[in-house]
């Protein structure tokens, strides 16, 4: 998107702060939300029914304020985080204008033509901290305590990517802080302690589940951060796998995943308002990383863990795109690793092979918007499945992106030959001239 002249020169004027006093502008805001949720989630919170009271967490039990049961709960909270969402990130973006918070196309890698303010992260943040206190407020009965966990541990993803955003901290310490706050998301609860056998049977992973957390999450985390590469494209990606997820739980009555999953869906469709083809306001690392950390949290809160297998196979089918995106990029990177660029990005991920196939910002956006869509209903299929058959389906999704992703290569060799023998033929007319 194009800024006006007007903000250019704003910007221009404003942009003598430092990185690290945008860093510190940016995080505080995050800080200052994190307290104005606090003083309003503990009143709430102690005046709640106790903890005893809150199970068994099944739609049309007696939800609080309106009487909420079920299906309304649901949309009213997602309701919540979708208006403050869409309020919270034109004050960001006028932020984000005000102290130089730009993201400039100065990078090889970048695809947009024109600074775009950041801090859409922030508002992301703010919409689902409004969520929580819905949630708390209007239907207590359904606020299990993991979800002020979340939003604490979303505090300190977010402070990452802010900084990040502002100063630029080197990918290794982001990795180590993401592992970090993905094992500490374990011992708050959330977590996969045993795995089921394909072959049937349920096998008791110890403190290896911690790795298994702390990979997850992070792997989440980078994955949605790898697909914010195109306007809307993550926050699109993001909002239909909520719908996919919600769908399953609704199916399994896995409430606090179906209630994690309607705050994201409100959440990314508010943002996807501002930041589709051609964005107003970027949503950042600070956006991705905690986008990604809700999917990962939702997939290991502790009402599934009775049935481990869909934790993992039904998330792992709506998420397709952006773990197969990962899943190529992880392997360009080993292969680099020998020359020391294992941290170093590329313009290789498939939306910029897309790009280089004449597809269009849109057109490539809209392609990963429908391969996404496809995947929700195979992970509904894949979900219904018993175990034996279940595992070997997941294959499916993989080897349909690996073959997509070899045909797109394929088509990229094409078109580059195709444009060399085009400036050959042009060089051979002008030497004949």
């Amino acid at each position: 998107m194009s800024l006006p002249d007007s903000q250019n020169r704003a910007v221009r004027t404003d942009s003598a702060l430092s990185p690290g006093a945008r860093a510190a502008l940016s995080c505080g805001a995050a800080a200052g939300m994190f307290l104005l949720f606090s003083l309003a989630y503990w009143p709430l919170r102690l005046n709640a029914p106790p903890l005893g009271a809150l199970r068994p967490f099944r739609p049309g039990a007696e939800a609080g304020l309106f009487g909420l049961g079920g299906p309304g709960v649901y949309l009213l909270t997602g309701l919540a985080a979708f208006a403050v969402t869409a309020a919270l990130t034109p004050l960001f973006r006028r932020m984000a204008l005000r102290i130089g918070m730009l993201d400039a196309p100065s990078e090889a890698r970048k695809v947009h033509r024109d600074p775009v303010p950041y801090l859409g992260g922030l508002a992301l943040y703010g919409g689902f901290l409004a969520w929580v206190l819905a949630v708390q407020a209007l239907a207590p009965c359904y606020a299990h305590p993991s979800f002020h966990t979340l939003a604490t541990v979303g505090a300190g993803v977010v402070l990452l990517g802010a900084a990040d955003d502002a100063v630029g901290l080197p990918a290794w310490f982001k990795l180590a802080v993401e592992l970090a706050l993905g094992a500490a998301l374990y011992f708050f609860g959330f977590g996969v302690r045993e795995l089921m056998d394909p072959l049937g049977g349920m096998v008791h992973i110890g403190w290896f589940a911690v790795a298994v957390a702390a990979l997850w999450v992070a792997g989440l985390m980078n994955a949605v951060n790898f697909v914010d590469g195109l306007d809307g494209l993550a926050a699109g990606v993001t909002a239909l796998c909520a719908l996919s997820l919600l769908a399953v739980g609704l199916r399994n009555d896995q409430v606090l995943s179906v209630m994690l999953m309607s705050g994201l869906l409100g959440m990314a469709a508010a943002f996807l308002l501002f930041n589709f083809h051609p964005a107003s306001i970027f949503m950042g690392d600070a956006g991705a990383l905690f986008l990604g950390l809700v999917i990962g949290a939702a997939t290991l809160i502790e009402e599934q863990k009775g049935a481990a297998v869909i934790a993992l196979a039904a998330p792992m089918t709506a998420l397709a795109v952006p773990l197969a995106d990962t899943a190529l990029s992880f392997a360009r990177r080993l292969a680099r690793a020998r020359r020391g660029g294992f941290f170093e990005p590329d313009r290789a991920h498939l939306h910029h092979r897309l790009l280089a196939l004449g597809l269009g910002h849109r057109g490539a956006v809209l392609v990963l918007y429908a391969v996404t869509a496809a995947m929700g209903p195979l992970a509904w299929v894949v979900d219904g499945m018993s175990p034996a058959r279940r595992y070997p389906l997941l294959a499916l999704p993989v080897g349909v992106l690996t073959l997509s992703v070899l045909a797109l290569r394929r088509a990229e060799g094409r078109r580059r030959n195709a444009e060399g023998k085009r400036d050959d033929a042009g060089d051979n007319g002008n030497a004949g001239a």
